[in-house]
């Protein structure tokens, strides 16, 4: 706090004084924490800036809402999707259909897959739900402030509801009748480490103990999903229209296939594009999926790139820290380095990060023009996000530069422009998803232009502009990319045409016999495979073949 108030100038002094035993640091518990502060309802001062107006649900809304109720006071549990495109108003569906459960005496827990938007739900309880009884958890809060939340309601006999991302959905809420997961399709709402589950059925599992209704709501639906409405499994409510009469953004492709590595990660008709709507009054957002100052660090004396010396990955250079990280194991070293292979310190960052492309931007956008960058890096502080999401709304800087975290769910009605300024990270991946995956984060991306009353655009930079997934981007088309997807998964026999599991087998580098091991093990699970009818495949290397 002391360094946010007093800048970054302070840090020598206070260091001074911390030697000297003057002042002590302490962590400040989670329940005063920018966003708890933001919705406790401080009026004009909240962290997001004005609330958006209210209004009431337009035809598409109350039809959703009424299936929902309909199916709520049915005798067994039951499960929708709420299919609608970018700004349709599903969070407003959302909170009234929370008003009827709580009226009815049930608990309702609104999910999302990330702390942001879980963030921004709890602001939107607060403005149109207010006195509601209401319950915040997530993850990146400390154990004593969990521990409360848990107890406080395995006490609770009255219904209430819970605002949270998937770990809240092991919250003993009293009668719960309703979940809601936001964005289904994210894969914040599966874990695959420690203790691994599926937060879509651990949430179906909730609401079948006392015959409630399970919510998936998306844009962009997981293509699992989908064919499962499509199957007659899963009953579908549609939002086709954006709420209060917005219409979807423009989308345009900018080739980079002649855009050297070092030069700005910005094509030019991108840029220009920026610096007129900076002009203009207006705001953007620009994604980049990479954090860091440069993704790689080229010795110029040898040739070679440096590597953490426990993982095969190049280190990051992290410019604000000064030090080159690897963003798998977390080893990291000070920088200026000197090359492991030659001794030398001549290193040429190649590549863009977020930090980079911050720094880049501040320096050409015309006068007056500020940044504000959105990534795990600037966000570590605790309720770091929630005040660089409030600058935003607030119009207290035109630029806002983030990771995939910027690019769902956020409302900025004065944002008419978005960059997407690598669309072909993740579409290349080794992974029969990656198209999938690349359309949902573009098409999210794209929702954040054009939500209020003046029109938007989005640039999508790519060095493959023929790829099929682009057609369907540029038309919002979610439908149509289905169609083709599907088509593709059904001919390669893939999910949810196959059940499909993943053995992962590693061994230390100084093992040996890990190769023989390995072989041998593929024999028999290949054997039981023949036995029991189940095709075995591999054994592959991984994408990342050395990991800590």
């Amino acid at each position: 706090a002391v360094l946010r108030d007093l800048g970054a100038a302070s840090a020598t002094a206070l260091e001074g004084l911390l030697k000297r035993g003057l002042v002590a640091v302490t962590r400040r518990d989670d329940s005063e924490c920018a966003c708890d502060e933001a919705a406790e309802g401080e009026g004009p001062a909240c962290l997001y800036g004005p609330p958006d107006g209210s209004f009431d649900l337009n035809a598409n809304q109350r039809a959703a809402l009424g299936d929902f109720l309909a199916a709520l006071d049915g005798p067994r549990a039951e499960h929708r999707l709420l299919y609608g495109v970018t700004g349709s108003g599903k969070t407003a569906v959302y909170l009234d259909l929370a008003r009827e459960c709580l009226a009815r005496g049930r608990s309702v827990m609104l999910l999302a897959p990330e702390v942001a938007l879980a963030c921004k739900l709890r602001r939107d309880v607060n403005e149109r739900l207010p006195g509601a009884p209401l319950f915040f958890f997530h993850g990146y809060q400390g154990p004593a402030q969990r521990e409360r939340t848990f107890r406080a309601l395995a006490a609770r006999r009255e219904p209430c509801l819970v605002v949270g991302t998937r770990s809240a959905l092991f919250l003993p809420a009293p009668a719960l009748g309703v979940v809601v997961l936001d964005e289904e399709h994210d894969t914040s709402f599966k874990q695959d480490e420690g203790l691994a589950y599926q937060a879509k059925e651990v949430a179906w599992f909730r609401v079948g103990q006392g015959a409630g209704l399970l919510v998936l709501g998306s844009a962009t639906p997981d293509v699992k999903t989908f064919h499962a409405m499509h199957e007659g499994r899963l009953p579908m409510a549609t939002l086709p229209e954006r709420a209060g009469g917005g219409t979807l953004p423009d989308v345009e492709l900018v080739d980079i296939k002649d855009l050297a590595s070092t030069d700005s990660v910005l094509a030019a008709r991108s840029g220009a594009a920026l610096r007129e709507t900076v002009e203009r009054g207006e705001q953007a957002v620009i994604l980049l999926n990479r954090r860091g100052y440069a993704p790689l660090m080229y010795c110029l004396d040898c040739g070679t790139v440096a590597r953490c010396p426990h993982c095969d990955i190049g280190l990051t250079y992290h410019k604000g820290r000064e030090r080159l990280v690897c963003h798998y194991c977390g080893h990291s070293v000070p920088y200026p380095a000197t090359c492991p292979n030659c001794k030398c310190m001549h290193y040429l960052p190649m590549g863009e990060g977020t930090e980079k492309l911050e720094e880049t931007l501040a320096a050409h956008l015309p006068a007056g023009g500020k940044v504000l960058r959105l990534d795990r890096d600037s966000t570590r502080r605790p309720g770091r996000m929630e005040e660089i999401l409030g600058a935003f709304a607030r119009r207290e800087a035109q630029v806002l530069v983030g990771t995939q975290m910027l690019s769902k769910g956020h409302h900025f009605p004065d944002v008419t422009l978005a960059v997407v300024a690598d669309g072909d990270l993740g579409l290349n991946l080794p992974d029969y998803r990656a198209a999938e995956r690349t359309f949902q984060l573009l098409v999210q991306s794209a929702g954040r232009a054009g939500r209020g009353e003046k029109p938007g655009r989005v640039f999508i930079q790519t060095r493959d502009p023929s790829h099929y997934c682009w057609n369907f981007v540029r038309a919002a088309d979610y439908e149509g990319f289905y169609a083709h997807e599907i088509a593709i998964r059904q001919r390669r026999r893939y999910p949810p045409f196959v059940r499909l599991a993943l053995v992962r087998i590693s061994y230390p580098m100084d093992f040996t016999g890990g190769a023989e091991e390995l072989a041998r093990f593929a024999t028999a699970v290949r054997a039981q495979g023949r036995e029991r009818g189940v095709q075995v495949l591999g054994p592959a290397p991984s994408p990342l073949p050395l990991l800590r």
